[in-house]
């Protein structure tokens, strides 16, 4: 069948992920059995492409027709939730080696060549915009830039909002180490208040640590200069700026009652991880930015964050972040 393609028609409902009084345990082994049968399909049958539509449930992936090819060769705008790609379409998204390096939950190859791509660990999960699998492999952008495209960063100050006096936490960088990606060694913890002249200044020292930045109009380069624009003469010469300058970053995140409390930062911060601590709390920023998040979700994520600290195998830490967290 090399011209041909297998259109696997679903709903989310159907793989039990919804079905949220089975324990999870089952409804990940449901999942396995549903993606192995999928897999022997593809080999027995060997089709050009294999695509599983949730149609009953559109709001939660892409349009099916997004993910119909509208004849042969096949054209996409959108990867499927799980779909399995024959040699051609490898060809076509850069070559074996590309697509197996493909930013998604499961990337297997399978015994007749193909490839199966599963792209969330949940079916159709944060699928509102395109998946860092889309922009990898239909955009043909960098993997890098596909997981956390540049142009899709909007830069704001979550101590923005904070009257003089309040407290917090900022992830501050030397400003020598300024980096489209910040490297977890290159990262302080840096326990902050907002003083009367909306600057930080350490909260245990009072020295100056950056401006709070209020406008975040103009280019972002203008805008992270804003952050040392106003330099009082009594700082020092180590000057650094936040590595959370960022919209996704809410101040709920960085804001302290009391100087011995602790935060989504703080708790990110103390992780045992390679994974990028940047890139995990901008993760937990997009889930915080949903309309029905509350504060009982905020004290959820916090908790996970200390269960996740109790874990003493970073590699383990580190798949669990990547799998369930990024």
């Amino acid at each position: 069948m090399p011209d041909s393609y297998l259109d696997i028609s679903t709903a989310a409902s159907n793989l039990a992920i919804e079905s949220r009084n089975r324990p999870e345990s089952e409804r990940e082994r449901f999942k396995a059995d549903y993606i192995e049968l999928l897999s022997a399909l593809a080999v027995h049958l060997d089709p050009l492409y294999l695509a599983v539509i949730n149609t009953a449930q559109v709001t939660t992936g892409p349009p099916p027709k997004t993910c119909h090819p509208s004849g042969v060769p096949v054209e996409l705008e959108r990867l499927p939730w799980l779909g399995v790609y024959s040699e051609p379409l490898i060809e076509r998204f850069g070559g074996r080696e590309r697509v197996l390096d493909t930013p998604a939950w499961k990337v297997e190859e399978l015994e007749n060549g193909s490839v199966l791509i599963v792209t969330t660990r949940v079916p159709w999960e944060d699928y509102g915009s395109k998946h860092p699998a889309d922009r990898y492999l239909l955009d043909g952008m960098d993997r890098a830039d596909a997981v956390s495209p540049s142009s899709e960063v909007t830069l704001a100050d979550p101590f923005a909002s904070f009257d003089s006096g309040q407290i917090g936490t900022d992830i501050c960088v030397h400003r020598d180490d300024i980096a489209p990606e910040f490297a977890n060694e290159d990262l302080n913890l840096v326990p902050v208040r907002v003083d009367e002249h909306r600057n930080l200044r350490h909260l245990d020292t009072d020295v100056f640590v950056r401006n709070v930045v209020t406008d975040t109009t103009g280019e972002k380069a203008d805008i992270v200069k804003r952050m040392l624009s106003d330099i009082p003469a009594t700082a020092g010469d180590d000057l650094y700026v936040s590595a959370l300058l960022r919209e996704v970053i809410p101040p709920s995140f960085v804001r302290l009652d009391d100087p011995d409390d602790e935060n989504v930062v703080t708790k990110v911060m103390a992780l045992e991880t390679d994974v990028s601590k940047i890139k995990l709390l901008v993760s937990l920023g997009r889930v915080a930015q949903q309309d029905d998040f509350t504060v009982e979700d905020l004290d959820s994520m916090e908790g996970a964050l200390d269960t996740l600290a109790e874990l003493d195998d970073t590699e383990n830490i580190d798949q669990y972040i990547r799998e369930r967290l990024l």
